[in-house]
C-alpha cells in the first residue's frame, strides 16, 4: 500500500455516518443511543450496525444499563477512538494544506 496520505485514512472512521458519530462524541463524556440516533437522523437499525463497526475496531464503548426500569444505552469513545480520531483528523488537515498549496497560482 502506498504511504501517500490519502491512503493512509482509517477506513473504520472514514464512512460518512461513523466520520459523523465519532464527531458528535468528540469533546462529550458520552451521549444516550436515542439522542445519538436524533442528533444524526439515524434510524435504530443503521446507528446500530455503524456502532458495531466502531465498537469493534475499539473506538467506542457502548454501556447498556436501566433508568428506574427503562433501557438506556449510552455510547462514548475509548482512549483508543481519541487517538484515532485525532490521527484521522491530522491525516485529512494534511490532504487538504496539500491540496490547497497545488491549487496556488
Amino acid at each position: 500500500m502506498s504511504h501517500t496520505p490519502h491512503n493512509q485514512l482509517d477506513e473504520t472512521i472514514h464512512q460518512r455516518t461513523r466520520l459523523a458519530i465519532m464527531a458528535a462524541l468528540s469533546g462529550v463524556e458520552s451521549l444516550e443511543f436515542n439522542e445519538l440516533k436524533a442528533q444524526l437522523g439515524l434510524t435504530d437499525g443503521n446507528l446500530s450496525t455503524h456502532l458495531s463497526a466502531l465498537e469493534r475496531a475499539g473506538y467506542v464503548r457502548i454501556v447498556k444499563s436501566f433508568k428506574g426500569r427503562k433501557p438506556n444505552t449510552a455510547v462514548s469513545q475509548t482512549a483508543r477512538g481519541r487517538r484515532a480520531m485525532e490521527n484521522y483528523l491530522a491525516l485529512l488537515q494534511k490532504i487538504l494544506d496539500q491540496a490547497r498549496e497545488r491549487s496556488q497560482p
